[in-house]
Order: C-alpha cells, then sequence, then structure tokens
C-alpha cells in the first residue's frame, strides 16, 4: 500500500483511494483503486481500479520506487510514479512511470495533460521517484518531492508538460540503469524543471509533505511541512526564489523514520511514522 487519497465530495459519495503493488491483473503492476466506505466505517466496498499498468521492476516483481502519492486539487486526482528502477521509462512517452498522471475520478485523463506522443493520463516527466505532492495555497503551484541517487533529493515546482530531467537510460540496454547521470540534467535536457530545492550529498529521503497554513504557525505559516525517511525528521522549507540557498529548518527528530505530513482542518498536521510499530503523529503549533 502506498498511497490514499479521500474524495473532496467524501460526504456525499464516501469515495476514497489507493494506490498499491497488485497481482489482480494478468501481470503484477502497481494500481490505483476506487472504493467506497460503508456507511458504519467498517470496510471499504465496490473495488473499482482506475489506473492499471503502473510498472514494477520484473527482475525483483515488486514495487521499488513506485512513488504513488496521490492528491486532489480542484476536483482532479494528481498521481505521483517512480520509475521502477528501468532507466528507459521516465522520458518514455509511453510508460506511466516516472511521471505524474492525472486523472478524474473515474480514470478518465484530465483536461490540460500532455498530448500525443505521451499517454493521456500524463501531466508531466522525467522524474525518479516522487514521493511527495503539495499544492501552495497562494497559488495553488503543485510541487512533487522526489528522492535522488546518492545526492541531490529535490523540491520541484511542475509545469504542465515538463520534463524532471532525469534519464538513467542505458542505451543498448533497456532494463539498464545508470543512476551517476545528474539528478536534473539541464546538458541533456536545457529546458528541464529547475528544482526550488535541493540536498547536495547525501541525501535525506523526503517523502510527503504539506504547505502549512494556519496563522497560528507564526513563521512557519505558508511554508512547506516535509516528512523524512533517512535523515529520519520533519522539517519546513520556506520554497521562494532564493529557496535553493536555504537549507531548511528541523523541527521534529527522534522520533524514527518519518513516512507523510498532512495538514489537517483544524491547522494541527498529523505526521505518519514509518516503523514496524507505527503511529500517527499530532502536531499542533505554539501561537
Amino acid at each position: 500500500m502506498l498511497g490514499i487519497a479521500v474524495d473532496p465530495a467524501f460526504t456525499t459519495n464516501r469515495r476514497i483511494y489507493t494506490c498499491y503493488l497488485s497481482n489482480a491483473g494478468t501481470a503484477i503492476d502497481v494500481r490505483v483503486v476506487r472504493w467506497r466506505v460503508t456507511d458504519d466505517w467498517k470496510r471499504a466496498v465496490e473495488p473499482l481500479p482506475i489506473v492499471t499498468g503502473i510498472p514494477v521492476n520484473p527482475a525483483r516483481q515488486l514495487g521499488r520506487h513506485s512513488g504513488c502519492r496521490l492528491r486532489f486539487h480542484e476536483g482532479v486526482l494528481w498521481i505521483t510514479t517512480g520509475d521502477a528502477a528501468i532507466g528507459s521509462h521516465p522520458q518514455d512517452p509511453q510508460s506511466l512511470a516516472g511521471k505524474v498522471l492525472r486523472v478524474g475520478t473515474d480514470g478518465s485523463p484530465a483536461a490540460g495533460n500532455m498530448g500525443a506522443p505521451f499517454r493521456p493520463e500524463i501531466y508531466a516527466y522525467g522524474f525518479r521517484n516522487p514521493q511527495g505532492l503539495a499544492f501552495r495555497p497562494s497559488d495553488g503551484q503543485a510541487f512533487i518531492i522526489e528522492h535522488g541517487p546518492n545526492r541531490d533529493d529535490e523540491i520541484t515546482p511542475l509545469q504542465p508538460g515538463g520534463n524532471g530531467g532525469w534519464d538513467p537510460a542505458i542505451p543498448g540496454n533497456l532494463a539498464g540503469y545508470d543512476e551517476s547521470v545528474p539528478m536534473t540534467d539541464t546538458t541533456a535536457f536545457p529546458d528541464a524543471l529547475r528544482p526550488a530545492w535541493r540536498s547536495g550529498s547525501p541525501t535525506i529521503a523526503p517523502s510527503g509533505g504539506t504547505f502549512l497554513t494556519n496563522p497560528d504557525w507564526g513563521s512557519y505559516t505558508g511554508r512547506l511541512a516535509v516528512a523524512v525517511l533517512k535523515a529520519q525528521h520533519l522539517r519546513v522549507h520556506a520554497i521562494g526564489a532564493d529557496s535553493l540557498s536555504d537549507p531548511g529548518e528541523i523541527v521534529l527528530q527522534d522520533l524514527g523514520r518519518l513516512r507523510a505530513a498532512v495538514e489537517g482542518a483544524k491547522g494541527e498536521l498529523f505526521v505518519l511514522t514509518d516503523e514496524i510499530d507505527g503511529e500517527i503523529l499530532k502536531v499542533k503549533p505554539i501561537p
């Protein structure tokens, strides 16, 4: 199980969406499935796959680099996908791997996605393993939070049709995977999307994030809160024109691996730990 999102109209349709590794089809894939939560809150029923065929690594038959953060924005379901550790996927217009997808609640391609030769679900491409997706409240700008290989985790603003600049393909070897190439290769792709922040070396493995909107957060209001796996902390970033030089600020640590951060309806922050005995932490601002 990778990602989950609640339908904006949940109060009337009781729908949720999950993304997970599946063996239900003719081949193992990663897929997005729509469900209805029963009135007694005890079951999710009526599963309907709306996006299927997101690749997995064929050698390992599992979801290495699956990404699959699900978020709704303006009624559209956004889906991040990892490259499945196959070098040709990120730049392949017919592969759903290494992409950002946008679909309706029935899986139909959203208006404004890329056109041919790209598959109609694809909004942007050329990514390694984006595990975070957040929308800046001030202008609705979408950002992905992405794992680098051994350097340069990145936070990147998205644009329709944008290329993230990741291309680990090895010529003549379709299954090859050269992780020594730049995370954002502006030599090979001069128009590649520029990151707003990068970790440098070593990586910290950032995952899910959210923008803070509650005024009680004070100077953190408007900043991006990011849960971090390998370095095991929660950090906040002021995302702006000079954010590449902003190292960010660690605000929580010593709580293990942190997988996701989601702002609640009252402005509190819910942080999910990624441990065997996992927890959901509730973090409140101090006015």
